[in-house]
């Protein structure tokens, strides 16, 4: 609640992250056998836990990231304007929609133009398993709090199985906040916004 209220969003290390794979990526044969290779994998490995990263999805009713991210349907969904996002953002935040594949990403070290950018290349690849998420990553220079200001946060989708007097208290800060509130309910197989649940 604070970080909708106060305009901040959480970005983390890569090895903070669920997927044990974070980060992993492929080096051909003649990177590999140059003799400081070590020392190359060491910093792209420090590259890479420079920066901080928050996912977003471009879905809210998924019921797999519900049951996974938000506490199995009990939590919250926070819906960004994502221009308004990266307006309140400064110059060091960068967006990337995740690429799946069935391989790590394939370092080439010709294509880089520097060092955030090749570090986030290897963090903007997942494995295809990964692929029902639908993620793109917001990037910051560091992990840590990324202070976007107001006007970010559209709305914000409540989990089915919430409890009542938690839903009440988070209607009513929003509410002073300008921010619209929905419950949520499952329909058969399908995740969907309750109507006229802001007046609940």
């Amino acid at each position: 609640m604070n970080a909708i209220e106060l305009g901040y969003i959480y970005c983390s290390t890569f090895n903070q992250m669920n997927d044990p794979m974070e980060g992993f990526y492929r080096s051909s044969e003649r990177v590999r056998s140059h003799p400081q290779f070590d020392q190359f994998s060491e910093r792209v490995r420090n590259e890479k836990l420079n920066l901080g990263i928050a996912s977003l999805s471009e879905t809210w009713n998924n019921e797999l990231m519900w049951a996974h991210y938000a506490g199995g349907f009990s939590g919250l969904c926070v819906g960004y304007s994502v221009s308004s996002l990266l307006a309140g953002l400064n110059d060091q935040h960068a967006l990337a929609r995740v690429a799946y594949g069935d391989k790590p990403y394939l370092l080439n070290l010709n294509g880089v133009r520097n060092e955030d950018e090749r570090a986030r290349a290897i963090l903007s690849t997942k494995n295809l398993k990964w692929s029902y998420e639908r993620e793109w990553r917001l990037f910051a220079a560091m992990p840590g709090l990324a202070k976007h200001g107001h006007g970010a946060v559209t709305s914000v989708f409540l989990g089915m199985r919430m409890a009542e007097a938690d839903r009440k208290i988070i209607r009513r800060r929003l509410r002073a906040a300008g921010i619209r509130v929905s419950q949520t309910l499952v329909d058969g197989y399908s995740v969907k916004q309750r109507r006229n649940t802001e007046q609940e």
